[in-house]
Protein backbone atom coordinates (compact mmCIF):
# COMPACT_ATOMS: atom_id res chain seq x y z
CA UNK A 1 0.00 0.00 0.00
CA UNK A 2 1.27 3.27 -1.37
CA UNK A 3 1.84 6.23 1.72
CA UNK A 4 0.42 9.78 1.23
CA UNK A 5 2.50 12.23 2.30
CA UNK A 6 0.58 15.13 4.20
CA UNK A 7 1.24 17.97 5.19
CA UNK A 8 3.76 18.44 8.52
CA UNK A 9 1.90 21.59 9.88
CA UNK A 10 -0.61 19.58 12.54
CA UNK A 11 -2.51 22.26 12.76
CA UNK A 12 -3.25 21.81 8.73
CA UNK A 13 -2.61 17.99 8.08
CA UNK A 14 -3.76 18.02 4.32
CA UNK A 15 -2.99 15.41 1.64
CA UNK A 16 -0.48 16.31 -0.52
CA UNK A 17 -0.85 14.95 -4.19
CA UNK A 18 0.34 17.68 -6.68
CA UNK A 19 2.94 20.15 -5.72
CA UNK A 20 4.50 21.20 -2.22
CA UNK A 21 7.25 22.44 -0.54
CA UNK A 22 10.23 20.67 0.61
CA UNK A 23 12.99 21.36 3.36
CA UNK A 24 16.46 19.45 3.12
CA UNK A 25 14.93 18.38 7.38
CA UNK A 26 12.94 15.99 5.53
CA UNK A 27 9.81 17.99 6.25
CA UNK A 28 7.15 19.33 3.70
CA UNK A 29 4.13 21.24 3.85
CA UNK A 30 1.11 22.35 1.49
CA UNK A 31 1.34 25.63 -0.78
CA UNK A 32 -0.75 27.42 1.54
CA UNK A 33 1.19 26.77 5.10
CA UNK A 34 4.32 27.25 3.37
CA UNK A 35 2.91 30.67 2.39
CA UNK A 36 1.39 31.60 5.54
CA UNK A 37 4.25 30.50 7.46
CA UNK A 38 6.65 32.85 5.14
CA UNK A 39 8.95 29.53 3.77
CA UNK A 40 8.42 30.66 0.20
CA UNK A 41 10.20 33.70 -0.73
CA UNK A 42 14.19 33.55 -0.43
CA UNK A 43 15.98 36.88 1.17
CA UNK A 44 19.53 37.13 2.32
CA UNK A 45 18.39 39.67 4.79
CA UNK A 46 15.89 37.21 6.05
CA UNK A 47 16.71 34.53 8.35
CA UNK A 48 13.97 31.52 7.44
CA UNK A 49 13.46 28.42 10.05
CA UNK A 50 11.49 25.41 9.39
CA UNK A 51 8.18 25.37 11.23
CA UNK A 52 8.59 21.63 12.11
CA UNK A 53 12.20 21.36 13.35
CA UNK A 54 13.22 25.01 14.06
CA UNK A 55 16.21 24.43 11.66
CA UNK A 56 17.35 26.97 10.08
CA UNK A 57 17.19 27.35 6.27
CA UNK A 58 20.13 29.87 4.69
CA UNK A 59 20.21 28.31 1.16
CA UNK A 60 18.31 28.71 -1.59
CA UNK A 61 17.82 24.90 -2.22
CA UNK A 62 17.33 24.26 1.20
CA UNK A 63 13.60 24.57 0.28
CA UNK A 64 12.01 24.11 -2.53
CA UNK A 65 8.71 23.71 -4.18
CA UNK A 66 8.61 20.45 -6.08
CA UNK A 67 5.93 18.41 -8.38
CA UNK A 68 4.63 14.98 -6.21
CA UNK A 69 3.66 13.28 -9.42
CA UNK A 70 5.42 14.69 -12.61
CA UNK A 71 5.36 14.19 -15.70
CA UNK A 72 7.34 11.25 -17.27
CA UNK A 73 9.51 13.78 -19.65
CA UNK A 74 10.43 14.81 -16.54
CA UNK A 75 11.30 11.59 -14.68
CA UNK A 76 13.47 11.31 -18.16
CA UNK A 77 14.91 14.25 -17.84
CA UNK A 78 15.46 15.49 -14.17
CA UNK A 79 18.72 12.39 -13.86
CA UNK A 80 20.00 12.26 -16.88
CA UNK A 81 23.26 13.17 -17.52
CA UNK A 82 24.25 12.65 -13.66
CA UNK A 83 26.81 10.44 -12.67
CA UNK A 84 25.56 6.74 -11.31
CA UNK A 85 26.86 8.16 -7.73
CA UNK A 86 24.59 11.28 -7.88
CA UNK A 87 21.97 8.98 -9.12
CA UNK A 88 22.49 6.61 -6.15
CA UNK A 89 22.94 9.73 -3.60
CA UNK A 90 19.82 11.28 -4.73
CA UNK A 91 17.68 7.94 -4.42
CA UNK A 92 18.98 7.76 -1.14
CA UNK A 93 18.19 10.99 0.10
CA UNK A 94 14.78 10.63 -1.25
CA UNK A 95 14.64 7.29 0.48
CA UNK A 96 15.43 8.45 3.40
CA UNK A 97 12.94 11.19 3.05
CA UNK A 98 10.27 8.81 2.89
CA UNK A 99 11.62 6.54 5.69
CA UNK A 100 11.70 9.67 7.95
CA UNK A 101 8.21 11.08 6.81
CA UNK A 102 6.86 7.12 7.64
CA UNK A 103 8.20 7.52 10.87
CA UNK A 104 7.09 10.60 11.76
CA UNK A 105 3.78 9.35 10.55
CA UNK A 106 3.76 6.28 12.62
CA UNK A 107 4.32 7.93 15.54
CA UNK A 108 1.50 10.95 14.75
CA UNK A 109 -0.69 7.74 14.75
CA UNK A 110 0.66 6.23 17.54
CA UNK A 111 0.38 8.99 19.58
CA UNK A 112 -3.20 9.35 18.05
CA UNK A 113 -4.54 5.65 19.19
CA UNK A 114 -2.81 6.45 22.48
CA UNK A 115 -4.99 9.37 22.81
CA UNK A 116 -7.98 8.07 21.77
CA UNK A 117 -7.36 5.07 23.92
CA UNK A 118 -7.17 6.71 26.81
CA UNK A 119 -10.14 9.39 26.14
CA UNK A 120 -11.59 5.86 25.25
CA UNK A 121 -11.23 4.80 28.29
CA UNK A 122 -11.94 7.57 30.43
CA UNK A 123 -15.50 8.14 28.45
CA UNK A 124 -15.83 4.39 29.09
CA UNK A 125 -15.67 4.55 32.67
CA UNK A 126 -17.86 7.53 32.38
CA UNK A 127 -20.18 5.65 30.56
CA UNK A 128 -19.86 2.65 33.28
CA UNK A 129 -20.35 5.00 35.78
CA UNK A 130 -23.49 6.94 33.85
CA UNK A 131 -25.02 3.20 33.67
CA UNK A 132 -24.67 2.46 37.06
CA UNK A 133 -26.43 5.70 38.02
CA UNK A 134 -29.15 4.96 35.55
CA UNK A 135 -30.14 1.48 36.38
CA UNK A 136 -30.05 2.43 40.10
CA UNK A 137 -32.00 5.43 39.67
CA UNK A 138 -34.25 3.08 37.80
CA UNK A 139 -34.56 0.98 40.51
CA UNK A 140 -34.88 3.64 42.95
CA UNK A 141 -38.15 4.86 40.74
CA UNK A 142 -39.60 1.43 40.03
CA UNK A 143 -38.99 0.87 43.95
CA UNK A 144 -40.95 4.17 44.10
CA UNK A 145 -43.39 3.10 41.44
CA UNK A 146 -44.32 0.41 43.50
CA UNK A 147 -44.70 1.96 46.62
CA UNK A 148 -47.26 4.89 44.95
CA UNK A 149 -49.11 2.06 43.58
CA UNK A 150 -49.43 0.24 46.90
CA UNK A 151 -50.68 3.69 48.50
CA UNK A 152 -52.54 4.21 45.86
CA UNK A 153 -54.05 0.96 46.17
CA UNK A 154 -54.86 1.34 49.83
CA UNK A 155 -56.07 4.86 49.21
CA UNK A 156 -58.80 3.64 46.76
CA UNK A 157 -59.67 1.33 49.12
CA UNK A 158 -60.32 3.55 52.10
CA UNK A 159 -62.53 5.49 49.89
CA UNK A 160 -64.99 2.88 48.35
CA UNK A 161 -64.88 2.49 52.39
CA UNK A 162 -65.59 6.26 52.94
CA UNK A 163 -68.02 6.30 50.03
CA UNK A 164 -70.41 3.29 51.54
CA UNK A 165 -69.84 4.98 54.98
CA UNK A 166 -71.40 7.66 53.30
CA UNK A 167 -74.25 6.07 51.96
CA UNK A 168 -74.95 4.64 55.04
CA UNK A 169 -74.88 7.74 57.07
CA UNK A 170 -77.22 9.64 54.33
CA UNK A 171 -79.42 6.34 54.51
CA UNK A 172 -79.61 7.47 58.44
CA UNK A 173 -80.35 10.77 57.43
CA UNK A 174 -83.11 9.87 55.88
CA UNK A 175 -84.45 7.72 57.96
CA UNK A 176 -84.26 10.30 61.11
CA UNK A 177 -85.53 13.11 58.89
CA UNK A 178 -88.83 10.79 58.15
CA UNK A 179 -88.96 9.48 62.08
CA UNK A 180 -88.42 13.39 62.77
CA UNK A 181 -91.49 14.62 59.69
CA UNK A 182 -93.70 12.02 61.74
CA UNK A 183 -93.00 12.96 65.33
CA UNK A 184 -93.47 16.83 64.09
CA UNK A 185 -96.79 15.74 62.49
CA UNK A 186 -98.17 14.26 65.37
CA UNK A 187 -96.73 16.77 67.78
CA UNK A 188 -98.77 19.57 65.41
CA UNK A 189 -101.98 17.19 65.26
CA UNK A 190 -101.87 17.16 69.34
CA UNK A 191 -101.38 21.17 69.20
CA UNK A 192 -104.19 21.34 66.80
CA UNK A 193 -106.26 18.80 69.40
CA UNK A 194 -105.50 19.99 72.34
CA UNK A 195 -106.15 24.12 70.81
CA UNK A 196 -109.83 22.20 70.18
CA UNK A 197 -110.43 20.73 73.31
CA UNK A 198 -109.62 24.09 74.39
CA UNK A 199 -111.65 26.13 72.19
CA UNK A 200 -114.32 23.49 73.28
CA UNK A 201 -114.16 24.04 77.07
CA UNK A 202 -113.69 27.52 76.82
CA UNK A 203 -117.15 27.75 74.95
CA UNK A 204 -118.96 25.23 77.21
CA UNK A 205 -117.68 27.17 79.99
CA UNK A 206 -119.11 30.53 78.65
CA UNK A 207 -122.66 29.13 77.80
CA UNK A 208 -122.43 27.43 81.46
CA UNK A 209 -121.52 31.33 82.98
CA UNK A 210 -124.26 32.47 80.64
CA UNK A 211 -126.86 30.06 81.92
CA UNK A 212 -125.66 30.99 85.51
CA UNK A 213 -126.30 34.02 84.97
CA UNK A 214 -129.82 33.85 83.83
CA UNK A 215 -131.47 31.79 86.23
CA UNK A 216 -129.80 34.39 88.77
CA UNK A 217 -131.86 37.03 86.82
CA UNK A 218 -135.01 35.00 87.14
CA UNK A 219 -134.59 33.89 90.72
CA UNK A 220 -134.10 37.41 91.78
CA UNK A 221 -136.76 38.78 89.73
CA UNK A 222 -139.70 35.98 91.43
CA UNK A 223 -142.99 37.81 93.56
CA UNK A 224 -141.72 37.84 97.66
CA UNK A 225 -142.89 35.23 100.03
CA UNK A 226 -145.94 36.48 102.12
CA UNK A 227 -144.59 36.23 106.03
CA UNK A 228 -145.49 32.80 107.51
CA UNK A 229 -146.37 31.46 104.10
CA UNK A 230 -144.43 28.12 103.60
CA UNK A 231 -142.45 27.96 100.40
CA UNK A 232 -143.73 25.39 97.79
CA UNK A 233 -140.54 23.26 96.96
CA UNK A 234 -142.37 21.53 94.21
CA UNK A 235 -143.33 24.78 92.45
CA UNK A 236 -140.35 26.49 92.99
CA UNK A 237 -138.38 23.68 91.23
CA UNK A 238 -140.91 23.58 88.39
CA UNK A 239 -140.70 27.30 87.95
CA UNK A 240 -136.79 27.40 88.27
CA UNK A 241 -136.71 24.34 85.60
CA UNK A 242 -139.08 26.14 82.92
CA UNK A 243 -137.19 29.71 83.44
CA UNK A 244 -133.64 27.66 82.59
CA UNK A 245 -132.22 27.81 79.45
CA UNK A 246 -132.70 25.02 76.96
CA UNK A 247 -128.93 24.01 76.48
CA UNK A 248 -129.37 19.89 76.26
CA UNK A 249 -127.71 19.91 80.00
CA UNK A 250 -130.82 18.85 81.81
CA UNK A 251 -130.96 19.17 85.67
CA UNK A 252 -131.79 15.93 86.15
CA UNK A 253 -128.57 14.81 84.20
CA UNK A 254 -125.80 16.05 86.71
CA UNK A 255 -123.82 17.42 83.92
CA UNK A 256 -120.75 19.51 83.79
CA UNK A 257 -122.48 22.90 83.59
CA UNK A 258 -125.65 21.78 86.15
CA UNK A 259 -122.82 20.95 88.82
CA UNK A 260 -121.47 23.96 88.00
CA UNK A 261 -124.85 25.73 88.79
CA UNK A 262 -126.05 23.47 91.68
CA UNK A 263 -124.53 25.42 94.31
CA UNK A 264 -126.29 28.45 93.70
CA UNK A 265 -129.94 26.73 93.64
CA UNK A 266 -128.48 25.17 96.99
CA UNK A 267 -128.27 28.66 98.66
CA UNK A 268 -131.28 29.85 97.52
Amino acid sequence: MEHTLTCNNLKCRTELAEKALVTTCSHIFCLECAQQLGITAQSSNRRITCPACREVLSNPDDAVITKLNPSEDYKTSVLSGLSPDVIMECAGRALSFWTYQTNQEICYQRHLYKTLTDKYSVLNLQLDKTVNDANAELESLHQKHETLTAECEGMRRRNEGLVQQYRDKTRQVLQLQEAYDKVKRKVEVGEIEKAAFNAVDSSILHAAQQATQTYDAHNYARPQQQPGQAPDHASTMNSRQSRAPNLGLGFGNRTWATQRVSPRIGTT
